[in-house]
């Protein structure tokens, strides 16, 4: 065994996706994962799997009676987050009432507000030519759309108080941060449950029902709070991700600059740079999985970003090809936990680069610490990117 080899297997051994050293060698412990020990035991957090290849990661999203999804947050959550941490049948009734709000049709119907807020956030940058993305873009941005499609607040100082709630956990990621969240959330969710139901999604949770009940006011706050922590700094980080990308490759823009490019080119781009790097699961029984033998009470720590890298379903998955035939990618997850907000999400991303780019181009780094720069964490968004661009003209 190789010198290299040897770090590896010590990396692996270890891994954890919290740790600057093992964020930063990621790709490459991965990859030695998948072809050496694709279900492999690491000592952090207490002990848990890891799984690295993209079969098996669909094996275990596609048997929730097996893995159980009541332990899913890459770090246990002090909380309940309905419906993330929600097994079926259960699960079934919490999306089943919030489903109609993430179809295209109903999304649709916010497209101006959001391009209203893309325009604002640009227009902030525009004279500068010079941009922190992740501050003056990619953040105010995405808080603002959450916030008010979650929300649906019509009154200006309402929204905007909204946003800063929104954007607060977003730059800061505190129990203070969420906390202000789950007041301003519980205020919103007394006023709808008292009024006839004005076919906002917070009206929606003020009035569900789950086997047979009426939700619990935790369940009410955990479900608003799953609505913001599921797509901001997902949504955020794949926006910011193909930003760095574009920097990085300029002849991206003539892509992103075409008609279909969200139906074309939008899922390669999310394989690659998978922002969901990981989630867990709870082995509910003794089983088999590949060659691991796990007992019942068994952690996992599903890679996704793994599994979207590995060469034997993608080849050359570490290259961004564009006319690559298999694009089920799994950033957007399998199954019965598949991503609620991911038509949102693919709608925020269209209208961000529609709006950015008909006003902007020639994209690069601003200077050699342009970034971008990542943080260890289960999250794959860059905290700084700062690009520079010129001005389009008669946009």
């Amino acid at each position: 065994m190789s010198t290299t080899e040897t770090s590896l297997d010590h990396q692996l051994a270890d891994f954890d996706l919290f740790d600057d050293t093992c964020f930063a060698r990621m790709n490459e412990v991965m990859e030695h994962a998948r072809s050496t020990c694709p279900v492999a035991h690491t000592r952090a957090h207490g002990g848990m799997y890891l799984v690295t290849t993209f079969p098996l990661l669909k094996e275990v999203l596609s048997n929730p009676e097996v893995y159980s999804s009541t332990e899913s947050t890459p770090l246990p959550s002090p909380v309940r987050l309905p419906p993330l941490d929600v097994d079926p049948p259960l699960h079934e009734d919490f999306r089943k009432f919030l489903n109609p709000f993430f179809t295209r049709p109903h999304l649709m119907k916010y497209e101006p507000v959001l391009r209203d807020l893309a325009r604002t956030a640009i227009e902030k940058f525009l004279d500068k030519g010079q941009v922190d993305f992740i501050d003056d873009f990619a953040i105010p941005f995405t808080s603002s759309a959450a916030a008010k499609i979650v929300f649906d607040e019509d009154d200006p100082s309402r929204l905007q108080r909204a946003v800063k709630a929104v954007e607060r956990i977003v730059r800061e990621n505190s129990p203070e941060s969420y906390q202000g969240l789950a007041v301003l959330a519980a205020e919103y969710l007394a006023e709808r449950a008292e009024t006839v139901d004005d076919g906002s999604i917070i009206s929606a949770i003020a009035s569900a029902t789950v086997d047979g009940r009426a939700l619990t006011m935790e369940e009410q706050i955990g479900v608003v709070t799953v609505l913001f922590i599921g797509g901001l700094d997902t949504t955020r980080g794949a926006i910011s991700n193909i930003a760095a990308t574009l920097a990085h490759e300029p002849d991206l823009e003539h892509r992103l600059r075409q008609k279909n490019w969200v139906k074309n080119d939008l899922d390669e781009l999310l394989r690659q740079q998978s922002p969901v790097l990981a989630l867990r699961r709870i082995v509910m029984r003794d089983v088999v999985l590949g060659d691991q033998q796990l007992t019942k009470g068994d952690i996992l720590m599903l890679m996704y970003s793994s599994a979207n890298r590995d060469a034997e379903h993608f080849p050359g998955a570490d290259i961004l090809d564009f006319d690559r035939k298999d694009k089920n990618h799994l950033a957007f997850g399998h199954g019965t936990h598949r991503c609620l907000g991911a038509t949102f999400a693919r709608m925020q991303i269209d209208i961000a680069f529609d709006e950015l780019l008909g006003r902007i181009t020639n994209v690069r780094p601003s200077g050699p610490d342009a970034g971008p720069i990542y943080q260890a964490g289960a999250v794959y968004a860059p905290t700084r990117l700062v690009l520079a661009f010129d001005r389009v003209d008669n946009p």
